[in-house]
């Protein structure tokens, strides 16, 4: 949460250029105290300090500073990402898996990582050029700002932007000289450890951190049947960012890596998902489900200003290395990934505003090296699959904004994307055909908004925008048939979204309300076959659609106290949707909770802090034909500790947490259309944990 809102409306001066997608130094919103204005290229921003985003005609959360690591294990997404409104995060508490994380019913469909929404860290994409996203290498503990931009927009972020998640390590140049340890300890074996330093060499700075994770999971095994779990993971990240003068602008270097193994408890049918024990699947035990991954990142990104014109150029390259026994396969990946991005933008001052025009254009590349094997045991036994495959994707973009004197803004925007599939099918024995081949998508992708500053602290917006989402590569290689090269009947999905709220501020509240609906052709959805349980396939829904509204609302009642609550509403159905065999017209789309309330309170005295965080989410329908849901749940965490106490340059940070604070027994999330009816993913009962952090300067 945030300070105090101020008792005076600020007006804003917001440019939102396509530079607010650049991977350099992107900002969908800004968040100073009243009556500041902060410049953050290229965007010009005046706000005040609340997690609404203003001036722009999209719908805008921001989330920085304590709000984002205080009490937190640093574990998960979910603990950083709390409270915002259209953002729904299933925690599976599986590391082999990650979250289940969707904004506005966009994203429901991924068996792993994100799908449908898009992902940045320090600038470096997270989603691949194909759209899909993972965030294996997300140092929690570093995080300093994220900035969630719930809807829509492939006009400035492309392919699979249903969504965009942008997280920022903490900024060295805005800290003095420093270092920080950390670690906490908890229930089911969880064990972190971070640490971090930062300072300046000349007139640049710098900033490396590290996060280790250890965890035994709270899945009994039940093919040892001796106590023991399945579950566990290990995961080391280490992350560094740098700057220094050039050229008369900005040079910034960002450096990352994962190192991580996980098993992968799977899901449970229903008559099981209720046991004492919260087992795992015995089939996923004995194929000895998991994934192995490393991964490298490296970005630098330069930006200039030039009078009114800003210019910024940027190069990023990545290196992941896979192996993923799932039940009957073992998939090895070997991933070369990297593009560039360049954009220009210049405001034009007239007579009754300004006018600003920007243009940019982006190039990625993505290699995959994928072999398959048969799952014995866990090991690789016969090879079933080797192939090449090759992602080339370009983009084009342009975009205006015309602020007029009198208070409103008027926004327009056009992209071309144009995404190339190949494959060279390496497996080709006597009489096998051989699959390779190419397949070609593209897209134009036009947007246009406005907002209003109604005076009196009330702002009116509203915007339409264009999607596209290609299907990733691993959905068009999964095909029922055990074929290789891609899925030629798997297309991308398109849609187009409305979208229109209010923003109000009065004292020490602030309020957003927003209506939105986004109306989709061939939206993606996964199954699974009686041959192959637990890999899932994709096929294309006719036409569907998701609806709702969200709010939110957020002050301090009382000095020292703050809080924040949101509502979203999802009715996401198909319109149109029919296989060889059901017609599933009409039906909600399943892994989506049509009612989501998520409520923020904290007190603080002095250096202590109490936290406590309540959370009701509605059934989530678990298949397409929608006669199974997981049960509807309230859970609340409590949080409590000191902040930054002690004498001369050390402070300690102590905490104590406790999640699920009155048992209860919930599903965590869901497998949409999973064999057998192993829809469900348990969460675990009351966990505690204790954790401290020490620092130096900063």
């Amino acid at each position: 949460m945030h300070k105090a809102f101020a008792r005076r409306p600020a007006k804003v001066f917001h440019v939102a250029l396509v530079a607010s997608a650049t991977v350099a130094v992107p900002s969908t919103a800004a968040q100073e105290p009243a009556d500041s204005t902060v410049e953050l290229a290229p965007l010009f921003v005046r706000v005040l300090g609340s997690s609404i985003g203003t001036g722009t005609p999209h719908a805008v959360t921001v989330a920085e500073g304590e709000e984002l690591r205080r009490g937190s294990a640093d574990a998960f997404l979910e603990e950083a990402l709390r409270a915002v409104p259209g953002v729904q995060i299933q925690n599976r508490f599986n590391f082999a898996v990650g979250e289940r994380l969707s904004i506005r019913g966009f994203g429901p469909r991924a068996q792993f990582g994100i799908r449908g929404v898009r992902a940045l860290v320090d600038g470096i994409p997270a989603t691949l050029p194909d759209g899909q996203s993972t965030l294996d290498h997300l140092d929690l503990s570093s995080l300093g700002r994220v900035e969630v931009l719930r809807g829509p927009n492939a006009t400035l972020y492309g392919n699979a932007a249903g969504g965009v998640l942008h997280f920022r390590t903490i900024d060295p140049s805005r800290q003095p000289s420093g270092a920080r340890f950390g670690t906490t300890a908890g229930s089911h074996g969880l064990l972190t450890v971070q640490g971090s330093a930062n300072g300046d060499v000349g007139e640049g700075g710098y900033r490396f951190g590290f996060n280790h994770l250890e965890y035994d999971g709270f899945r009994r095994d039940p093919v040892a049947d001796d106590g023991s779990t399945y579950g566990k993971a290990r995961r080391s990240t280490v992350n560094g960012v740098a700057s220094v003068p050039a050229g008369g602008g900005t040079l910034r270097f960002v450096v990352n890596g994962v190192d991580l193994d996980a098993d992968n408890p799977g899901s449970l049918p229903e008559e099981m998902v209720g046991n004492e024990d919260r087992s795992a699947w015995a089939f996923n035990v004995r194929s000895r489900t998991r994934k192995e991954v490393r991964q490298g990142q490296l970005g630098a990104t330069w930006s200039e200003r030039s009078g009114a014109r800003t210019t910024e150029l940027s190069v990023w390259g990545i290196r992941r290395e896979l192996e993923n026994p799932i039940p009957g396969t073992v998939i090895g990946v070997d991933r070369n990934a990297g593009g560039s991005r360049a954009i220009v933008n210049r405001p034009i001052g007239l007579d009754f505003g300004t006018l600003t025009l920007g243009a940019g254009a982006e190039l990625e590349i993505q290699r995959d090296d994928r072999v398959n094997w048969e799952n014995d045991g866990g090991s690789k036994g016969a090879l079933t699959l080797s192939q090449l495959e090759q992602v080339r994707a370009a983009g084009l973009f342009g975009q205006l904004r015309l602020d007029f004197d009198g208070g409103i803004s008027l926004l327009g925007g056009l992209r071309y994307d144009r995404i190339r599939f190949s494959a060279d099918d390496r497996f080709v024995e006597d009489g096998d055909p051989d699959d390779s081949g190419s397949r070609t998508m593209s897209a134009i992708s036009p947007s246009g908004g406005v907002v209003v500053d109604a005076g009196s602290g009330i702002e009116l917006f509203g915007s339409v925008a264009r999607s596209f989402e290609s299907p990733t590569t691993t959905e068009l290689v999964n095909r029922p048939t055990g074929a290789g090269g891609f899925n030629p009947e798997l297309e991308p999905q398109t849609g187009v979204t409305f979208e229109g709220g209010v923003r109000a501020r009065r004292a020490r509240w602030a309020l957003e309300a927003t209506l939105f609906r986004t109306d989709l052709e061939g939206e993606l959805i996964s199954f699974e076959v009686p041959t192959d349980p637990g890999r899932q396939y994709f096929r294309n829904a006719g036409a569907s659609h998701h609806t709702g509204w969200e709010v939110t609302a957020e002050g301090t009642p009382f000095p020292n106290a703050e809080v924040r609550v949101s509502y979203t509403r999802v009715d996401a159905r198909f319109e149109r949707y029919i296989t060889d065999s059901e017609d599933f017209s009409g039906n909600r789309i399943p892994g989506l909770a049509p009612h989501r309330l998520d409520a923020l309170g904290s007190l603080t005295h002095g250096s202590g802090f109490v936290e406590v965080r309540a959370l009701y989410q509605d059934d989530v329908p678990t298949n397409d034909a929608g006669d199974t849901t997981a049960d509807a749940y309230v859970i609340a965490d409590l949080r409590a500790g000191l902040e930054r106490v002690g004498s001369g340059s050390a402070r300690l940070s102590p905490y104590v947490a406790i999640s699920n604070l009155f048992d209860r027994r919930y599903t965590g999330s869901v497998t949409v259309n999973a064999f057998g009816g192993r829809y469900f993913e348990p969460g675990p009962g009351r966990t505690f944990r204790v954790g401290v952090d020490v620092s130096w300067g900063g």
